[in-house]
Parts: structure tokens; sequence; C-alpha cells
């Protein structure tokens, strides 16, 4: 089956390539991470590096099982370099090999190597990981595929629709890469999203963490995909499921919300007070990695595509680099507050996504009074615009766009 090009990512992190610093590549289970290493090692192979410099080890399989170590990773490694020549060197999901950031700083001193990591668990970037190899680390985030990435697939190996109906098979879909390589029907795509999230849940929540009551998580998981786009409350849910006959306390809830997250099936957006100026640690939101996610394990209902286009406006403007918050001005909220480097946009929904009571969407990104790109995305075709420096922009043309402004 055809790799699906990335350059999004390739091209940022060869950016990197031939210096001294392990490049990792962090996500969900399969977003990717595996085809990323594999463009990269294509691209070194037309650049001119010889194939016998090039080593690739995943450790998800029983093919490298006897590699359980930092000592045995590095003896493994040690007997496939050349002497005096570069190694560029791939390591699939490393965090399953026991301290094998010990073994990769030693490489990079010992052997004239260029490494390269992946990893679908949050222990591939823990504190202590990080602490180890210091400063020689560079971190890349990797989600499924963006919408702009899925309709270049589709225009090229598929028949490719009006692009607000791709959008919407897009928000039913999602993005994980295999389920656009052919075509699948809704039951597959669902089958294989449901697989693997359980694979995650299991393997990365509950088998890592002597999980007791699967119960209690699959509620907790229930819940945050229901209320996609509506602020969390941990008591809430506790006191729900008291009423139940569920109990669970609030601080059981946060422990398997950061489960969660370490597996990089849920994400946190924290909420930020604009008039204060700093994050907030109450009342945050909760996205999911991928929108298929959500529809494979509650069924498609038309009423929840707003809720999905919001976790797609997330997740495209962390995609671009941004760390993104809900803004907080008063009582009122604007959506996203986006914030990367010096650099700040505000992003609005607009009401018709909604429906129910309109919003004076302009008269609320107005009352952000600074001179920041303000940006109001609507599900009418061709909408455009631009009063007093607020743009209004259709939904989908904004996630085509490679820069926002």
């Amino acid at each position: 089956m055809p790799l699906i090009k990335r350059p999004q990512y390739t091209e940022k992190i060869l950016q990197y390539a031939d210096r001294p610093s392990v490049k990792i590549l962090r996500g969900m289970k399969r977003s990717g991470k595996t085809a990323i290493l594999q463009l990269l090692q294509e691209e070194f192979l037309a650049r001119g590096v010889m194939k016998k410099n090039i080593v690739y080890m995943s450790f998800e399989g029983l093919e490298n099982a006897a590699v359980t170590d930092y000592q045995s990773l590095y003896d493994a490694i040690a007997a496939r370099v050349t002497p005096g020549e570069r190694t560029y060197l791939f390591l699939d999901e490393a965090a399953r090999v026991y301290g094998w950031e010990k073994a990769a700083l030693h490489m990079l001193h010992d052997f004239d190597a260029d490494i390269y990591v992946a990893g679908s668990n949050g222990a591939i970037t823990t504190k202590n990981t990080l602490a180890v190899l210091e400063e020689h680390h560079e971190l890349f985030d990797v989600y499924p595929l963006s919408f702009a990435e899925y309709i270049a697939f589709r225009e090229t190996h598929a028949q490719a629709e009006d692009i607000q109906r791709e959008l919407v098979r897009y928000l039913m879909f999602g993005g994980f890469p295999s389920l656009h390589l052919r075509a699948y029907t809704q039951l597959e795509a669902y089958t294989y999203a449901r697989d693997v999230m359980s694979a995650a849940i299991w393997n990365e929540v509950a088998g890592s963490s002597q999980l007791r009551r699967a119960d209690q998580l699959d509620r907790i998981i229930r819940f945050v995909f229901e209320n996609v786009g509506n602020t969390f409350s941990a008591k809430f849910l506790s006191d729900k499921l008291k009423g139940e006959n569920k109990e669970i306390n609030i601080e059981t809830v946060y422990t398997y919300l950061e489960r969660l997250e370490n597996a990089y099936i849920v994400s946190r957006c924290r909420r930020y007070d604009l008039h204060v100026g700093e994050a907030l640690k109450t009342q945050e939101k909760f996205y999911i990695l991928d929108t298929s996610l959500r529809y494979a394990m509650m069924g498609f209902s038309p009423d929840t595509v707003a809720a999905a286009l919001e976790n797609i406006v997330y997740l495209e403007l962390r995609r671009r680099g941004y760390d993104v918050y809900m803004g907080k001005l008063g009582r009122r909220e604007i959506d996203f507050v986006a914030q990367r480097g010096e650099d700040r946009i505000y992003v609005q929904l607009s009401s018709d996504l909604r429906g129910g009571e309109a919003r004076d969407d302009y008269s609320l990104l107005m009352s952000a009074h600074d001179s920041y790109p303000k940006l109001i995305l609507t599900t009418e075709p061709g909408a455009s615009g631009n009063k007093n420096g607020v743009r209004t922009m259709n939904a989908a043309d904004f996630l085509l766009r490679r820069e926002i402004v």
C-alpha cells in the first residue's frame, strides 16, 4: 500500500537532521508515526545515504523481543554500526525498552549516529526520560491526518467530492491514515477505530497501571466523549455515578483522565483568563485525538457534528504548533485562544454551528481589546469577510489553509 506523504512533519523533522540530538515522535496509536519514520528513511536514501547505514528496529512485535533494556539495545545497535561511518537509527515504540534513553545518549556519544525515536505512550517523554537526554532531544507531536492531508490523499488516490461533503466524511471517519488507503464502510472504519482505542487503553492505560475497575474507566470515557466542547466537571461526574450506584471519587476521575492523556486518546484544553493574563486550573475542556473514536464508541448522530467540528478546529490549531486555551472574558468565553511564541489568534465557531440561540460572535471577539488576529468560523459555503480586523471564514477553507492569517 502507498505511504501517505506527510511533508508537514518530515520537512520539520529534517531541519534537525544530523544534529547531535534524539528526534522523538510522539502521538496516539496508528496516527502515522511508523510511516513518518519510513518516509524519513526514504529521504535519506534519496540523499545518498547507503542502506547499510540505516538501522530500523521496532519493539511492537516479537522480532526484537530479546532487546529489553538499555544494555541489550546498545549491544544490538553496536553490532550493526559500521565504524567510521554515520548511522541513521530509527527506533519504533522505544519506550518498551527499559532505559532506552540511556542507550540513546551513549550512542550519540560513542557512535556517529543520527537518532529518531517514536512512541505512542506518555512514557516516551517522561520528565525522567527527558532529564537523562538533557538538551539532546527534540520533540515532535504527531496527529492523525489533518483535513488538508486527507483531501490531498483523496485527490491522489480516490474520487474526491465537494469540499463540504468531504468535510462531513472526514468528521465521521476521522484521520487515521490506514482508513484512507482503501474504501472502508462505516462499520469497518468504526471497528478499526474501536480496535485502536482498545489496544491503547489496554497497553497504555489498563495494563501499565493495574486497572481494577474497567467499568469506571469506560464510564469516564463515555462521559468525556459525550461532552466534547463542554466544560468538564469531575465533581459532576462523580456525583452522577454515585446516583447510578457506581461510586467513584474525584481523585480517581482525574487519575484516569491523566492516563487517557498519556495514551494520547484525549487532550486537555485549559481556560485562559484574558483579564488576568494567565491559565486557570479549573473548568477545563477535553477533546478527542480523533473524532472517529467517539462515533466508534457511541455511534454517529447528526446533532454531534458541531462538537466534532470544534474538536477538529482544536486539533488543527495544535497541529500548527499553538498552545490552545478557551478564553475567559468575565462571564463570557471565546472558544479558542491560540498562543505560539509571541503570536496569538482568537478563534470563535459561529453560533450557526451549534443551533439554538444565536450569539453575537463579532461583539465577543471585539471585547478582547488588542490587535491580535480574530477569526469567526462558519459552515456557510464561501463565507468571507473582514470587519474591523475580525475575519469570517468557512470552516473547511480554514482547515485547508496552511497559514491561518
